[in-house]
């Protein structure tokens, strides 16, 4: 009996295709996994199915539906299909496109759920943080420029795997919005803007003294709803989610500097020494002297 990524991948023939100059095609509708160095300025205009667009060097513009939207280095982009698409970049800009036929997008969808309604993408940019979905990103790009072997060798596996995170990334999203009894798609996506806006902004500020009044009011959004949003998309309240971030800040500083337990307490944002040692020891089990080292 196969299982379900031998199912999916007997249906699944993906194209490997690199552009260095404006890419000669008027549609992108096939599965495809396309890498773009580009030697010059490009604007150019497509019909395309379900896509991935993600940015390693530089940036670039997408037009679509009377709407623009910026993808910066590190940032990947979901865009639903039957969209007439205009990319516009700059010299030196690098990126990895997946281009996800319907087909592989509907299989994959409907093995999770059993229905045959179409998935819609909230087309928003997301930054590359703690994603699978980036890191899956990230790896395809890597080796594709350093182990261009081992790529041919693995490049079925990542375009699978990355396109079933895709979908589960979709479905979970869809069940958030589900509890927040929220089902406009148009609503979604604005709220899901805002969500990551939040996310951003703590990643941006966690070294500075935040409140989720200052945190609401610079997002435009009221501190409860604020509150529910994030914690319903992202599993933590936007304190919990801040403290990670600093500790896990704190734990690199901890690995990888001499820097004196104080210093490292300040520079993450915590108040006091102790503070951060009591928040330290409660989520590690060690205290910052402890845990240096055991490192």
């Amino acid at each position: 009996m196969i299982n379900q990524e031998e199912q999916i991948s007997a249906s699944c023939m993906i194209k490997l295709e690199e552009v260095t100059n404006t890419p000669a095609f008027s549609s992108q509708l096939e599965n495809k996994m396309l890498y773009a160095d580009h030697s010059r300025d490009i604007s150019i205009s497509y019909q395309t199915t379900y896509t991935l667009k993600y940015v390693i060097e530089g940036e670039k513009q997408y037009y679509y539906n009377q709407q623009r939207i910026k993808v910066s280095k590190n940032q990947y982009l979901l865009l639903n299909a039957g969209n007439k698409i205009t990319t516009e970049a700059k010299k030196g800009t690098k990126g990895l496109s997946l281009f996800l036929a319907p087909r592989l997008i509907d299989e994959i969808y409907g093995y999770h759920t059993n229905t045959e309604l179409p998935l819609q993408f909230l087309e928003v940019p997301q930054e590359n943080n703690n994603s699978h979905i980036a890191f899956l990103l990230t790896r395809a790009a890597q080796l594709y420029r350093e182990q261009p072997d081992v790529f041919k060798q693995e490049k079925e596996a990542l375009f699978i795997r990355t396109s079933e995170l895709i979908v589960q990334e979709q479905m979970a999203l869809q069940r958030k919005f589900g509890k927040l009894k929220i089902v406009k798609h148009d609503t979604k996506k604005e709220l899901y803007k805002l969500a990551i806006g939040a996310r951003e902004y703590l990643h941006d500020h966690y070294k500075e003294q935040l409140s989720l009044e200052r945190l609401s009011k610079d997002i435009g959004m009221s501190k409860y709803y604020l509150h529910r949003l994030f914690t319903e998309i992202y599993g933590k309240t936007p304190q919990s989610y801040l403290t990670a971030i600093r500790l896990e800040k704190a734990r690199y500083q901890l690995q990888n500097s001499a820097a004196a337990v104080m210093e490292i307490a300040v520079d993450c944002g915590f108040d006091t020494v102790a503070y951060f040692s009591n928040t330290f020891k409660k989520h590690t089990g060690y205290t910052p002297s402890q845990f240096r080292k055991q490192n």
